[in-house]
C-alpha cells in the first residue's frame, strides 16, 4: 500500500527538520568550538544522519529513517533535494552580487588562466592513477571512459563552499576572493564542456567534433550574453523593481524588491541548466555578479543572508548525506582500493594548489596570496557529486571507484576550508 501523498509530505518535514537543527547545531559546534568553518560542521552532521549511517538504521517497526532505492543516485527524496538546490542558488547568488563587479572583470584574465591550469593538471592526474591502478586502459575507447570520468570529477571546483568560507572571513570582495571566484566559474564551465565530451565520446564511441563546438558555443554564449549586457541593463533592471515596491508604485509592497530578484534569479538558473548546458550554479552567480552594486542589491542584501541561514545549511548537509563509505570499506580489495584513494586523495589535492597556484604566482600573485588561490579551488563538493552520480547512473563507474571519488572529494572539501582560513588567520595581509 502507497503512502498518501500528505503522508510523504509529513515523512519530508520530519525529515528537514532534522536536518535543519544537526547542521546548525554541528555548524556552530565545529564554528565556536573547533575553530573550523560552519560548512565542515554540515557536511560531518549530513554523514552521521545520512542513509548509509545512523538514518539508515532501523527505528522499530518504523524501518529506516532515510530509504535508499536500488536504482537511486540522489539518496534523499527529490522535495528535499529540491530545496537543498534552491539553497546553493540563494547561496551562489548573494556571492555574485557581494562581488565588487570592477575588481572582477579586472581579475577575469588572472582567473580564466588559473581555472585552465586547475582543470588540465587534475584531469591528467585522475586519469593516470585510474590507469595505474587498473581501472582503466588504453585498450580501447570504452576502457578508458573510468578514466576520463575520473578525470572530470578532478577537475572540478566547488564554488559553493568556497564562497561560503570566503564569506565568513569577509574576503569574498578580495582580488582573491574575486580570482578564486571567477577561476571556479570557468573552471565549471570547463568541467561541463569536459563531462559533455566524454558522454558524447561514451554513447557514440567516437568524438564529436561538432558536437562538442555546439556545446561550447552555446555556454560561452550565455555567460557572455549574461554578464555583459546584464551588467549594462542592471541600473535599469534594478531602478524598475525598485520603483514597484515603493509607496507611489504600482504595487506598493517593499517585499516585492526580494520576490523579484530571487525570481528571476532562479529564471536564469533554470535556463541555464536546462537550455545551456550550465549548472544552475553558475547562473546565478553571473546574474548577481550582474546586479552588484545596484540600488536592489543595497535593498535585498539583509533579507537574502537571512533566507541563507535557512537554506544553505541544508545544501551542504544533504552533499554529506550522499556519502557511502560502505562501498570503499565493503570492497573484495580493501587495501588496493585505500591506496586507490589514498593516491586519487592527494594528487586531488597537490593537482589543484600546483595547477591554479602557479598561474596565479605568474599573473603577479604574490605566494601567500597564489597559495590561497590554489587552495581555494581545490575542494570538488556537489559538482563532482554530480559527474560522478551521471557516471554511476549511466554504469560507466562501479560503486569502488565513486566511492573512491567521493573519499577524494570529502578530503579536498574538509581541507581546503580549514588551510584556507588558517593561512588568512595565520598571516593577515592586506589587499592585493
Amino acid at each position: 500500500m502507497h503512502d498518501s501523498p500528505l503522508a510523504l509530505v509529513a515523512e519530508s518535514i520530519i525529515l528537514l527538520s532534522v536536518i535543519l537543527i544537526c547542521a546548525k547545531l554541528f555548524g556552530e559546534f565545529f564554528y565556536r568550538y573547533l575553530r573550523l568553518p560552519r560548512v565542515i560542521g554540515e557536511l560531518g552532521a549530513g554523514i552521521l544522519i545520512g542513509p548509509y549511517a545512523i538514518g539508515g538504521l532501523s527505528i522499530g517497526s518504523f524501518g529506516p529513517f532515510i530509504h535508499v532505492g536500488h536504482d537511486s543516485v540522489i539518496p534523499v527524496s527529490q522535495s528535499l533535494y529540491f530545496l537543498a538546490n534552491v539553497g546553493a542558488i540563494i547561496l551562489l547568488f548573494e556571492a555574485g552580487l557581494e562581488t565588487n563587479k570592477k575588481r572582477f572583470f579586472d581579475n577575469i584574465g588572472s582567473a580564466s588562466f588559473v581555472a585552465i591550469g586547475g582543470v588540465v593538471l587534475p584531469f591528467i592526474l585522475g586519469l593516470l592513477a585510474t590507469l595505474i591502478f587498473g581501472f582503466a586502459s588504453f585498450e580501447s575507447i570504452q576502457s578508458l571512459i573510468p578514466g576520463l570520468f575520473v578525470g572530470a570529477m578532478m577537475t572540478a571546483t566547488s564554488v559553493g563552499i568556497t564562497a561560503r568560507v570566503l564569506g565568513d572571513l569577509g574576503k569574498l570582495n578580495s582580488s582573491v576572493g574575486v580570482t578564486i571566484l571567477g577561476g571556479a566559474v570557468v573552471d565549471d564551465v570547463l568541467g561541463i564542456l569536459i563531462l559533455a565530451v566524454i558522454v558524447g565520446i561514451e554513447t557514440t564511441g567516437v568524438v564529436s567534433g561538432v558536437g562538442i563546438l555546439w556545446i561550447s558555443v552555446k555556454a560561452i554564449a550565455f555567460l557572455l550574453v549574461l554578464t555583459i549586457l546584464g551588467s549594462w541593463a542592471s541600473p535599469w533592471i534594478s531602478s524598475f523593481i525598485m520603483k514597484l515596491g515603493t509607496k507611489k508604485g504600482f504595487y506598493k509592497e517593499p517585499s516585492i524588491h526580494l520576490c523579484l530578484a530571487l525570481g528571476l534569479a532562479f529564471l536564469i538558473s533554470g535556463v541555464a541548466e536546462k537550455y545551456f548546458g550550465l549548472a544552475m550554479i553558475i547562473g546565478a552567480y553571473s546574474l548577481g555578479l550582474a546586479l552588484s552594486g545596484t540600488i536592489l542589491f543595497k535593498e535585498i542584501e539583509e533579507p537574502i543572508q537571512k533566507i541563507n541561514g535557512f537554506v544553505v545549511p541544508v545544501f551542504f548537509t544533504v552533499i554529506g548525506m550522499q556519502v557511502n563509505l560502505q562501498a570503499i570499506f565493503g570492497s573484495d580489495s580493501l587495501t588496493a582500493t585505500l591506496l586507490f584513494a589514498l593516491v586519487l586523495t592527494i594528487f586531488g589535492i597537490i593537482s589543484k594548489i600546483i595547477g591554479s597556484g602557479i598561474p596565479a604566482l605568474i599573473s603577479g600573485f604574490d605566494r601567500e596570496n597564489s597559495w590561497r588561490i590554489g587552495v581555494g579551488m581545490m575542494p570538488r563538493g556537489e559538482v563532482a557529486l554530480i559527474i560522478g552520480g551521471i557516471g554511476l547512473a549511466t554504469g560507466v563507474i562501479s560503486q569502488t571507484i565513486f566511492g573512491v571519488t567521493i573519499v577524494m572529494t570529502i578530503v579536498t572539501t574538509i581541507l581546503a576550508p580549514i588551510m584556507l582560513e588558517k593561512s588568512y588567520r595565520r598571516n593577515k595581509v592586506p589587499k592585493k
